[in-house]
């Protein structure tokens, strides 16, 4: 009988970790417009956070795709401001420069890590972002702080209220993957409009819950899928916001996390 409860004791302590480890995502943060007003011209406040969920001491996993989806109703307009309409090697040559300075419209800093546990490479860096209005696309070029020679250039593509980012990777060294992940990615879309026209405009109406529903997905290089489920707060014709504001679901922390171990979809 003793020898059973000790077995089974072994088992509970062997499954708990495994448990423990699936319940930690692997990102966290929140994707929200910056006005609770229902159909107004609006910025975004992107910020995200990864973390390794085997060993939080080591480098994340990779990303290599991300999609949002953005509550109906919400609108995109390319054609309120100038567009960028460089190439990829004068983006890569040229940086921001190779932009008009009234196309941009968002800023950020991501934050790479290589995991060294040396002197050199540093275990982290830095690369300043730039986001630029493109035809139905938003143009992203980091620059390495430290290197300003090493550049990163993004395209997120829009399909109505769903945008979508493809992520180049750069060699790392293992563990988990060969790849220098990211640490960190925050980016701020200040409101925009020029001539009546609005960049982006939340949906005209607020649900009945007080907040529009953001659904950032993440796709890593294994496979695995986490979305981060963001609550933007709106006024509804009362006039009243919900409780835990600024991006945060009443009670939350800024977003619900998910995760699914399946390949990529071909619209994800």
């Amino acid at each position: 009988m003793r020898y059973r409860a000790a077995v089974f004791t072994a088992s509970l302590l062997a499954i708990a970790p495994a448990a423990a480890l699936a319940a930690v995502p692997r990102q966290s943060g929140s994707n929200v417009f910056t006005t609770a007003t229902p159909g107004a011209a609006t910025g975004q406040r992107f910020n995200f956070t990864f973390t390794n969920p085997e060993d939080p001491s080591r480098k994340p996993h990779t990303i290599n795709r991300i999609v949002i989806r953005y509550p109906a109703g919400t609108t995109f307009d390319s054609g309120a401001v100038p567009q960028c309409h460089a190439s990829d090697a004068q983006l890569q040559a040229q940086g921001d420069a190779a932009c008009p300075p009234a196309s941009k419209v968002g800023s950020g800093l991501a934050v790479s890590d290589t995991g060294s546990t040396g002197p050199f490479p540093p275990r982290y860096s830095q690369s300043s972002i730039s986001q630029f209005n493109g035809d139905n696309e938003l143009i992203g070029v980091g620059t390495n702080k430290d290197i300003p020679a090493i550049k990163t250039v993004t395209h997120t593509k829009f399909n109505g209220t769903t945008a979508s980012t493809n992520f180049p990777t750069f060699p790392g060294v293992p563990p988990p993957d060969q790849y220098t992940p990211l640490k960190s990615l925050n980016v701020q879309f200040p409101r925009r409009v020029e001539n009546g026209r609005a960049t982006e405009r939340t949906p005209r109406t607020c649900p009945a819950v007080g907040y529009w529903t953001i659904v950032t997905t993440f796709t890593y290089v294994d496979g695995v899928k986490g979305s981060v489920v963001s609550h933007s707060p709106c006024k509804r014709p009362s006039g009243g916001k919900p409780p835990g504001g600024g991006g945060k679901p009443p009670g939350g922390d800024g977003g619900d996390n998910r995760w699914s171990p399946a390949p990529p979809h071909d619209d994800d």
